[in-house]
Protein backbone atom coordinates (compact mmCIF):
# COMPACT_ATOMS: atom_id res chain seq x y z
CA UNK A 1 0.00 0.00 0.00
CA UNK A 2 1.81 3.30 -1.14
CA UNK A 3 1.19 6.83 0.52
CA UNK A 4 -1.72 9.12 1.00
CA UNK A 5 -1.72 13.18 0.93
CA UNK A 6 -4.55 15.22 1.23
CA UNK A 7 -5.11 18.61 3.19
CA UNK A 8 -6.57 18.82 6.16
CA UNK A 9 -6.17 14.92 6.74
CA UNK A 10 -3.66 12.46 8.54
CA UNK A 11 -0.41 12.56 7.05
CA UNK A 12 1.04 8.77 6.28
CA UNK A 13 3.83 7.55 8.48
CA UNK A 14 7.79 7.38 7.06
CA UNK A 15 9.59 3.96 8.01
CA UNK A 16 12.98 4.21 9.79
CA UNK A 17 14.33 2.92 6.17
CA UNK A 18 12.39 5.32 4.15
CA UNK A 19 14.50 7.93 6.64
CA UNK A 20 17.64 6.63 6.14
CA UNK A 21 16.55 6.82 2.29
CA UNK A 22 16.02 10.39 2.65
CA UNK A 23 19.36 11.05 4.59
CA UNK A 24 20.98 9.29 1.97
CA UNK A 25 19.22 11.91 -1.18
CA UNK A 26 19.97 14.98 1.45
CA UNK A 27 23.57 13.94 1.85
CA UNK A 28 24.33 13.56 -1.69
CA UNK A 29 23.34 16.54 -2.78
CA UNK A 30 25.67 18.29 -0.31
CA UNK A 31 28.66 15.72 -1.36
CA UNK A 32 27.77 16.59 -5.04
CA UNK A 33 27.71 20.20 -4.58
CA UNK A 34 30.75 20.15 -2.85
CA UNK A 35 32.54 18.46 -5.71
CA UNK A 36 31.91 20.68 -7.82
CA UNK A 37 33.31 23.91 -6.07
CA UNK A 38 36.58 22.92 -5.12
CA UNK A 39 37.94 25.71 -7.31
CA UNK A 40 37.71 28.53 -5.13
CA UNK A 41 37.87 31.09 -7.50
CA UNK A 42 33.87 29.55 -8.88
CA UNK A 43 31.22 32.02 -7.83
CA UNK A 44 28.45 29.75 -9.17
CA UNK A 45 27.14 26.23 -10.37
CA UNK A 46 24.12 25.48 -12.63
CA UNK A 47 21.97 22.87 -11.22
CA UNK A 48 18.97 20.81 -11.71
CA UNK A 49 17.26 18.73 -8.76
CA UNK A 50 14.39 16.57 -10.15
CA UNK A 51 12.33 14.52 -7.71
CA UNK A 52 9.95 12.51 -9.95
CA UNK A 53 7.63 10.82 -7.06
CA UNK A 54 7.67 13.28 -4.88
CA UNK A 55 4.67 12.77 -2.99
CA UNK A 56 3.34 15.58 -0.38
CA UNK A 57 6.34 16.25 1.27
CA UNK A 58 5.59 15.46 4.63
CA UNK A 59 4.70 12.54 6.68
CA UNK A 60 4.33 11.34 10.27
CA UNK A 61 7.08 9.44 12.64
CA UNK A 62 5.94 8.44 15.99
CA UNK A 63 4.63 12.14 17.44
CA UNK A 64 6.55 14.12 15.16
CA UNK A 65 5.98 15.73 11.40
CA UNK A 66 9.06 15.41 9.54
CA UNK A 67 9.77 16.61 6.16
CA UNK A 68 9.79 14.64 2.91
CA UNK A 69 12.13 15.13 0.02
CA UNK A 70 10.93 17.98 -1.56
CA UNK A 71 11.42 19.86 1.55
CA UNK A 72 14.78 17.99 2.27
CA UNK A 73 16.40 18.57 -1.32
CA UNK A 74 15.71 22.07 -0.94
CA UNK A 75 17.15 22.61 2.37
CA UNK A 76 20.12 20.73 1.41
CA UNK A 77 20.68 23.16 -1.55
CA UNK A 78 20.42 26.21 0.89
CA UNK A 79 22.44 24.63 3.32
CA UNK A 80 25.45 24.48 1.67
CA UNK A 81 24.68 27.21 -0.62
CA UNK A 82 25.20 29.32 2.72
CA UNK A 83 28.11 27.56 3.77
CA UNK A 84 29.96 28.40 -0.01
CA UNK A 85 28.69 32.00 0.68
CA UNK A 86 30.66 32.60 4.47
CA UNK A 87 33.65 31.35 3.08
CA UNK A 88 34.18 32.57 -0.75
CA UNK A 89 35.07 36.27 -0.32
CA UNK A 90 33.00 36.94 -4.11
CA UNK A 91 29.71 34.69 -2.37
CA UNK A 92 28.65 31.78 -4.54
CA UNK A 93 25.14 31.25 -6.29
CA UNK A 94 23.47 27.85 -6.74
CA UNK A 95 21.56 28.64 -9.61
CA UNK A 96 19.55 24.94 -9.00
CA UNK A 97 15.86 24.69 -10.60
CA UNK A 98 13.84 22.09 -8.59
CA UNK A 99 10.78 20.29 -10.37
CA UNK A 100 8.67 18.04 -8.16
CA UNK A 101 6.39 15.18 -9.76
CA UNK A 102 3.42 13.31 -8.96
CA UNK A 103 0.41 11.81 -10.78
CA UNK A 104 -2.16 12.34 -8.15
CA UNK A 105 -3.86 15.51 -7.77
CA UNK A 106 -4.13 15.45 -4.02
CA UNK A 107 -0.94 14.83 -3.47
CA UNK A 108 0.09 18.16 -5.86
CA UNK A 109 -2.24 19.94 -4.18
CA UNK A 110 -1.18 18.94 -0.38
CA UNK A 111 2.50 19.89 -1.71
CA UNK A 112 1.67 22.84 -3.19
CA UNK A 113 0.46 24.21 -0.04
CA UNK A 114 2.97 23.03 2.17
CA UNK A 115 5.76 25.17 -0.26
CA UNK A 116 3.40 28.22 0.11
CA UNK A 117 3.38 27.48 4.15
CA UNK A 118 6.74 26.68 4.69
CA UNK A 119 8.02 30.21 2.68
CA UNK A 120 8.48 29.05 -1.11
CA UNK A 121 5.53 30.68 -3.20
CA UNK A 122 7.28 33.24 -4.54
CA UNK A 123 9.94 30.77 -6.43
CA UNK A 124 7.01 28.56 -7.31
CA UNK A 125 7.18 28.88 -10.95
CA UNK A 126 10.35 30.49 -11.29
CA UNK A 127 12.93 27.68 -10.33
CA UNK A 128 10.46 25.39 -8.10
CA UNK A 129 7.78 23.64 -10.24
CA UNK A 130 5.16 21.31 -9.06
CA UNK A 131 4.14 19.49 -12.02
CA UNK A 132 0.60 16.79 -11.47
CA UNK A 133 2.07 14.12 -14.30
CA UNK A 134 3.56 10.81 -14.33
CA UNK A 135 7.55 11.15 -14.49
CA UNK A 136 7.17 9.21 -17.78
CA UNK A 137 5.36 11.91 -19.31
CA UNK A 138 7.38 15.04 -18.21
CA UNK A 139 10.65 13.64 -18.91
CA UNK A 140 11.08 14.36 -22.30
CA UNK A 141 10.77 17.93 -21.35
CA UNK A 142 12.60 17.96 -18.27
CA UNK A 143 15.67 16.68 -20.28
CA UNK A 144 14.91 19.69 -22.78
CA UNK A 145 15.23 22.02 -20.27
CA UNK A 146 18.48 20.74 -18.52
CA UNK A 147 19.55 20.80 -22.02
CA UNK A 148 18.90 24.65 -22.64
CA UNK A 149 19.83 25.19 -19.27
CA UNK A 150 23.80 25.40 -20.48
CA UNK A 151 26.07 22.99 -21.81
CA UNK A 152 27.30 20.80 -18.50
CA UNK A 153 23.87 20.06 -17.78
CA UNK A 154 24.82 19.21 -13.84
CA UNK A 155 21.19 17.08 -13.19
CA UNK A 156 20.34 14.84 -10.37
CA UNK A 157 17.54 12.75 -10.92
CA UNK A 158 15.87 11.15 -6.84
CA UNK A 159 13.38 8.15 -8.78
CA UNK A 160 11.58 7.33 -5.64
CA UNK A 161 9.39 5.20 -6.80
CA UNK A 162 6.71 2.65 -4.54
CA UNK A 163 7.38 -0.45 -6.98
CA UNK A 164 9.66 -1.42 -10.35
CA UNK A 165 7.75 -0.42 -13.36
CA UNK A 166 7.34 3.03 -13.13
CA UNK A 167 10.20 3.89 -14.37
CA UNK A 168 10.89 2.87 -17.75
CA UNK A 169 14.73 1.56 -18.55
CA UNK A 170 14.70 3.25 -21.86
CA UNK A 171 13.57 6.96 -20.10
CA UNK A 172 16.95 6.08 -17.96
CA UNK A 173 18.67 4.99 -21.07
CA UNK A 174 17.53 8.37 -22.27
CA UNK A 175 18.89 10.49 -19.70
CA UNK A 176 22.28 9.35 -19.81
CA UNK A 177 22.85 8.94 -23.44
CA UNK A 178 21.60 12.87 -24.41
CA UNK A 179 23.05 14.76 -20.92
CA UNK A 180 26.74 15.21 -20.55
CA UNK A 181 26.63 14.77 -16.40
CA UNK A 182 23.14 13.71 -15.20
CA UNK A 183 23.04 11.23 -12.13
CA UNK A 184 20.03 8.76 -11.21
CA UNK A 185 19.40 7.67 -8.08
CA UNK A 186 16.17 4.95 -8.54
CA UNK A 187 14.51 2.68 -5.88
CA UNK A 188 13.22 -0.36 -7.76
CA UNK A 189 11.17 -3.39 -5.40
CA UNK A 190 13.30 -5.80 -6.36
CA UNK A 191 11.64 -8.88 -4.58
CA UNK A 192 8.11 -7.52 -5.04
CA UNK A 193 9.39 -8.04 -8.79
CA UNK A 194 10.37 -11.34 -8.15
CA UNK A 195 6.97 -12.37 -6.88
CA UNK A 196 5.16 -11.01 -9.90
CA UNK A 197 7.34 -13.22 -12.13
CA UNK A 198 5.84 -15.88 -14.19
CA UNK A 199 5.07 -17.63 -17.26
CA UNK A 200 1.14 -16.15 -16.79
CA UNK A 201 2.90 -12.60 -16.46
CA UNK A 202 5.49 -12.74 -18.98
CA UNK A 203 3.72 -9.78 -21.40
CA UNK A 204 2.76 -8.01 -18.94
CA UNK A 205 3.19 -4.20 -19.86
CA UNK A 206 4.94 -3.34 -16.51
CA UNK A 207 7.49 -6.10 -17.65
CA UNK A 208 7.99 -5.05 -21.10
CA UNK A 209 8.63 -1.32 -19.34
CA UNK A 210 11.85 -2.83 -17.67
CA UNK A 211 12.66 -4.44 -21.08
CA UNK A 212 12.14 -8.46 -19.55
CA UNK A 213 10.40 -9.86 -22.53
CA UNK A 214 8.98 -13.52 -22.41
CA UNK A 215 12.31 -15.79 -22.72
CA UNK A 216 14.05 -12.87 -20.20
CA UNK A 217 11.32 -14.13 -17.55
CA UNK A 218 11.46 -17.55 -18.84
CA UNK A 219 15.34 -17.86 -17.98
CA UNK A 220 14.42 -16.03 -14.87
CA UNK A 221 11.89 -18.21 -13.54
CA UNK A 222 13.65 -21.22 -14.44
CA UNK A 223 16.15 -20.48 -11.63
CA UNK A 224 13.13 -21.24 -9.23
CA UNK A 225 14.18 -24.36 -9.04
CA UNK A 226 18.02 -23.91 -7.91
CA UNK A 227 19.31 -23.38 -4.59
CA UNK A 228 19.65 -19.97 -3.26
CA UNK A 229 16.84 -19.17 -6.67
CA UNK A 230 16.33 -16.04 -4.53
CA UNK A 231 19.82 -14.12 -5.01
CA UNK A 232 20.14 -15.88 -8.10
CA UNK A 233 17.25 -14.17 -10.12
CA UNK A 234 18.14 -10.94 -7.92
CA UNK A 235 21.43 -11.52 -9.43
CA UNK A 236 20.47 -11.77 -13.14
CA UNK A 237 17.72 -8.59 -12.69
CA UNK A 238 20.55 -6.44 -11.30
CA UNK A 239 22.70 -7.46 -14.70
CA UNK A 240 19.96 -6.60 -16.96
CA UNK A 241 18.85 -3.05 -15.20
CA UNK A 242 22.74 -2.21 -15.61
CA UNK A 243 22.94 -3.21 -19.37
CA UNK A 244 19.60 -1.90 -20.74
CA UNK A 245 20.27 1.67 -18.70
CA UNK A 246 23.53 1.76 -20.46
CA UNK A 247 25.53 3.27 -17.22
CA UNK A 248 28.75 3.11 -16.70
CA UNK A 249 29.09 2.99 -13.46
CA UNK A 250 26.65 2.13 -10.85
CA UNK A 251 26.31 1.57 -7.10
CA UNK A 252 23.25 -1.35 -6.34
CA UNK A 253 22.66 -1.37 -2.29
CA UNK A 254 19.61 -2.98 -1.00
CA UNK A 255 17.92 -0.60 1.43
CA UNK A 256 17.02 -3.15 4.58
CA UNK A 257 14.07 -2.56 6.39
CA UNK A 258 13.60 -4.25 9.89
CA UNK A 259 11.59 -6.79 10.08
CA UNK A 260 10.20 -7.02 6.87
CA UNK A 261 10.74 -10.06 4.06
CA UNK A 262 11.33 -8.05 0.67
CA UNK A 263 14.44 -5.99 -0.42
CA UNK A 264 14.39 -3.19 -2.26
CA UNK A 265 17.40 -1.68 -4.43
CA UNK A 266 18.36 1.97 -4.49
CA UNK A 267 20.78 2.14 -7.57
CA UNK A 268 22.93 5.09 -8.53
CA UNK A 269 23.70 5.45 -12.21
CA UNK A 270 25.71 7.69 -13.42
CA UNK A 271 28.68 7.44 -16.13
CA UNK A 272 31.38 9.06 -13.91
CA UNK A 273 34.02 7.41 -12.01
CA UNK A 274 33.80 10.02 -9.32
CA UNK A 275 30.30 10.08 -9.17
CA UNK A 276 30.73 6.23 -7.89
CA UNK A 277 33.05 6.45 -5.38
CA UNK A 278 31.35 9.04 -3.61
CA UNK A 279 27.92 7.19 -3.56
CA UNK A 280 30.28 4.50 -1.86
CA UNK A 281 31.41 6.51 0.74
CA UNK A 282 28.26 7.83 1.82
CA UNK A 283 27.02 4.30 2.28
CA UNK A 284 30.28 3.50 4.47
CA UNK A 285 29.51 6.58 6.37
CA UNK A 286 25.83 6.22 6.76
CA UNK A 287 25.82 2.97 7.58
CA UNK A 288 22.66 1.69 8.70
CA UNK A 289 19.83 0.54 7.06
CA UNK A 290 21.54 -0.43 3.44
CA UNK A 291 23.13 -3.83 2.53
CA UNK A 292 25.55 -4.80 -0.22
CA UNK A 293 24.11 -8.17 -1.09
CA UNK A 294 27.58 -10.46 -2.24
CA UNK A 295 30.92 -10.32 -0.87
CA UNK A 296 33.53 -7.66 0.48
CA UNK A 297 36.23 -7.11 -2.38
CA UNK A 298 36.51 -6.39 -6.14
CA UNK A 299 34.12 -8.79 -8.42
CA UNK A 300 31.63 -9.41 -4.88
CA UNK A 301 28.43 -9.89 -6.46
CA UNK A 302 29.10 -12.71 -9.14
CA UNK A 303 27.80 -15.80 -8.21
CA UNK A 304 29.52 -19.25 -8.64
CA UNK A 305 26.76 -21.91 -8.82
CA UNK A 306 29.56 -24.54 -7.37
CA UNK A 307 29.53 -22.49 -3.95
CA UNK A 308 26.81 -22.84 -0.98
CA UNK A 309 25.03 -20.06 -1.66
CA UNK A 310 24.67 -19.74 2.13
CA UNK A 311 27.89 -19.19 2.57
CA UNK A 312 28.65 -17.18 -0.32
CA UNK A 313 26.18 -14.05 0.29
CA UNK A 314 26.71 -11.66 3.26
CA UNK A 315 24.97 -9.45 4.82
CA UNK A 316 27.11 -6.60 4.37
CA UNK A 317 26.34 -3.66 6.42
CA UNK A 318 29.08 -1.13 6.45
CA UNK A 319 29.94 -1.35 9.62
CA UNK A 320 33.48 -2.00 11.34
CA UNK A 321 33.30 -5.54 10.89
CA UNK A 322 32.77 -5.07 6.89
CA UNK A 323 35.57 -2.92 6.68
CA UNK A 324 37.80 -5.17 7.77
CA UNK A 325 36.66 -7.75 5.69
CA UNK A 326 36.71 -4.99 2.48
CA UNK A 327 40.38 -4.41 3.57
CA UNK A 328 41.25 -8.18 3.44
CA UNK A 329 39.88 -9.21 0.38
CA UNK A 330 40.99 -6.03 -1.22
CA UNK A 331 44.68 -7.24 0.26
CA UNK A 332 44.25 -10.55 -1.08
CA UNK A 333 42.63 -9.77 -4.66
CA UNK A 334 44.75 -6.66 -5.83
CA UNK A 335 48.48 -8.44 -5.97
CA UNK A 336 46.98 -10.89 -8.89
CA UNK A 337 44.91 -8.19 -10.39
CA UNK A 338 48.64 -5.87 -11.07
CA UNK A 339 50.30 -8.79 -11.64
CA UNK A 340 48.03 -9.85 -14.38
CA UNK A 341 48.31 -5.96 -15.66
CA UNK A 342 51.94 -6.01 -15.44
CA UNK A 343 52.30 -8.48 -18.21
CA UNK A 344 53.32 -6.10 -20.68
CA UNK A 345 55.94 -3.79 -18.05
CA UNK A 346 53.16 -0.79 -18.64
CA UNK A 347 51.88 -1.13 -15.31
CA UNK A 348 48.41 -0.03 -14.09
CA UNK A 349 47.32 3.18 -14.08
CA UNK A 350 44.93 3.77 -10.76
CA UNK A 351 42.08 5.18 -12.14
CA UNK A 352 42.06 2.37 -14.30
CA UNK A 353 41.93 0.11 -11.70
CA UNK A 354 39.05 1.62 -9.85
CA UNK A 355 36.75 2.42 -12.83
CA UNK A 356 37.11 -1.52 -14.23
CA UNK A 357 36.52 -2.92 -11.00
CA UNK A 358 34.30 -0.61 -8.92
CA UNK A 359 30.75 -1.43 -10.10
CA UNK A 360 30.43 -5.00 -8.37
CA UNK A 361 31.24 -3.98 -4.97
CA UNK A 362 31.33 -2.15 -1.98
CA UNK A 363 35.00 -0.92 -2.30
CA UNK A 364 35.80 2.83 -2.20
CA UNK A 365 39.13 4.90 -3.00
CA UNK A 366 39.50 5.20 0.39
CA UNK A 367 39.90 1.67 1.31
CA UNK A 368 41.83 0.61 -2.38
CA UNK A 369 44.19 3.64 -1.45
CA UNK A 370 45.43 2.26 1.92
CA UNK A 371 45.95 -1.17 0.16
CA UNK A 372 48.38 0.22 -2.28
CA UNK A 373 49.96 1.64 -0.18
CA UNK A 374 50.29 -1.18 2.60
CA UNK A 375 51.62 -3.39 -0.71
CA UNK A 376 53.82 -0.74 -1.66
CA UNK A 377 55.02 -1.06 2.14
CA UNK A 378 55.68 -4.56 1.86
CA UNK A 379 57.66 -4.15 -1.10
CA UNK A 380 54.95 -6.01 -3.07
CA UNK A 381 54.69 -2.79 -5.86
CA UNK A 382 56.13 0.29 -7.01
CA UNK A 383 53.65 3.11 -7.25
CA UNK A 384 55.08 5.83 -9.86
CA UNK A 385 53.68 9.39 -10.58
CA UNK A 386 53.12 10.37 -14.67
CA UNK A 387 56.57 11.92 -14.77
CA UNK A 388 57.77 9.10 -13.60
CA UNK A 389 59.20 9.30 -10.25
CA UNK A 390 58.58 6.32 -7.69
CA UNK A 391 56.31 7.62 -4.93
CA UNK A 392 58.19 5.63 -1.50
CA UNK A 393 56.92 6.88 0.86
CA UNK A 394 53.28 8.83 0.39
CA UNK A 395 50.30 8.17 1.70
CA UNK A 396 48.23 9.78 -1.23
CA UNK A 397 47.42 8.18 -3.97
CA UNK A 398 46.55 9.94 -6.90
CA UNK A 399 44.30 8.78 -9.99
CA UNK A 400 47.06 8.66 -12.64
CA UNK A 401 49.77 7.20 -10.48
CA UNK A 402 50.72 3.85 -12.12
CA UNK A 403 51.36 0.43 -10.25
CA UNK A 404 54.12 -1.70 -11.06
CA UNK A 405 56.07 -4.71 -10.00
CA UNK A 406 59.54 -4.48 -8.80
CA UNK A 407 62.06 -5.76 -10.25
CA UNK A 408 63.31 -7.49 -6.92
CA UNK A 409 60.57 -8.97 -5.08
CA UNK A 410 60.11 -9.57 -1.63
CA UNK A 411 61.11 -13.82 -0.52
CA UNK A 412 57.38 -14.29 0.78
CA UNK A 413 55.50 -12.66 -2.06
CA UNK A 414 51.18 -12.44 -1.84
CA UNK A 415 51.49 -14.16 -5.22
CA UNK A 416 53.95 -16.83 -4.68
CA UNK A 417 55.89 -16.18 -8.01
CA UNK A 418 59.62 -17.43 -7.86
Amino acid sequence: MGYDWRIGESLPDLGAHSVAKHDIFEQYIKIYIERLTRNPSQTMLNLTIVDGFSGGGLYRRGAAEVDGSPLRLLAAVENVERELNSARAKGFDVKADFFFVDANPYHVAFLRDLLEKRGYASRLGKNIFVHEALFEDVSGNLIAHIRNKGSANRSLFFLDQYGWSDVRLQTIRSILATLKNPEILLTFAVDALIDFLSVKTADAQALLNIDLDREDVRALTELKTQAGWRHLIQNGLYRHVQSRTGARFYTPFFIHSVGAHRSYWLLHLSNHRQARDEMGKLHWRLKNHFQHHGGAGFRALGFDPSKDLRQEVMSFMFDDDAMKRSEAAVLEQLPRMIHAANRDGTGLVVEDLFAGNCNDTPVTSDILSRQIAFLRDEGELLIVAPDGSKKPRTKTINWDDRLVLPAERSLFTRLGWG
